[in-house]
């Protein structure tokens, strides 16, 4: 079997209207990924709904050699890129598409992750809170480490819920750390704080960085569980995803801190930076306000 045939058998994920329940399918057409390259993009979807929903429920398909699928909302509604418009990050010569990245700045995370086959429902009662005439961009990236094409193809599933049936809304952490050098040869922890400057309740707690990432903890900052690590990871492809059936109550002025252990075992300084062979240091998660 030649490699662009891999994903022969990959079939289309069911739409939720297929399953019975109620929601909108969000889809990446099928794409080629060139031999030797790592091709990441971005593409506008509308939700086409009138009127706000709610989501319960985040579920995701992908082709085989993905490396992330994430979904992501704009900070500022008058700047969203046109519509259902393949975005390319890296041009073929492995040059930054530079007004792709500027726009990268315009993103709140909303869910998806390194595994780009995950599925993940919010504790019972919370849901994210999308607007009216929603949209959202989807960032599927893979790499092709092969001499022949491979492809790429996404699905994601937004599972909706009545609005009575939302006693929280959720709202997203996104926790960066992007001032960093990993020097050659040497192993480097790098620390940081972040805090909450209202009382709030996390439900939900995931990590990212790339493959020189050995070990991603956060611990809780301040206040009486102050130091105390609350989750940690080891799987830079497939991290860890924590649901507290407990939220962490956090006051004002209390947060969390990330503890990110890396390993270059190169001959080259690595810093932060978007392709798989830089590195990263990202919270992600969910919380409500109390």
């Amino acid at each position: 079997v030649c490699s662009s045939d891999l994903d022969a058998n990959f079939s289309p994920l069911a739409t939720p209207a297929e399953e019975g329940k109620s929601g909108v399918q969000l889809k990446v057409d099928r794409f080629v990924v060139p031999p030797n390259f790592e091709r990441e993009l971005f593409v506008r979807k509308s939700l086409n709904n009138s009127a706000p929903v709610y989501v319960s429920r985040i579920k995701l398909k992908s082709r085989s050699n993905s490396h992330h699928m994430v979904i992501y909302d704009f900070r500022n509604k008058t700047l969203m890129p046109k519509a259902d418009e393949f975005r390319d990050l890296r041009n073929l010569d492995n040059s930054l598409n530079i007004s792709t990245f500027l726009q990268m700045s315009n993103h709140i995370f909303l869910g998806g992750g390194t595994d780009p086959n995950s599925d993940y429902s919010f504790p019972a009662g919370m849901a994210l809170q999308l607007p009216a005439n929603a949209a959202v961009d989807l960032n599927p990236h893979y790499f092709n480490k092969t001499k022949e094409n491979l492809y790429g193809e996404n699905y994601v599933n937004l599972y909706t819920v009545p609005a009575d049936q939302v006693k929280q809304v959720v709202q997203m952490i996104d926790f960066g750390v992007t001032d960093f050098t990993l020097p050659a040869k040497q192993t480097t922890i790098i620390t940081r704080d972040f805090k909450f400057d209202k009382p709030v309740a996390i439900v939900s707690l995931t990590s990212h960085f790339h493959a020189k990432g050995k070990l991603f903890q956060i611990k809780i900052k301040g206040g009486i569980r102050n130091g105390e690590v609350i989750y940690e990871n080891s799987d830079w492809a497939h991290p860890n995803v924590i649901n507290y059936s407990s939220p962490i109550l956090l006051q004002a002025g209390e947060g969390l801190t990330s503890v990110a252990t890396y390993v270059n075992d190169t001959a080259k300084d690595i810093n932060f930076g978007l392709t798989s062979e830089d590195e990263m240091d990202i919270i992600f998660g969910y919380y409500y306000t109390r």
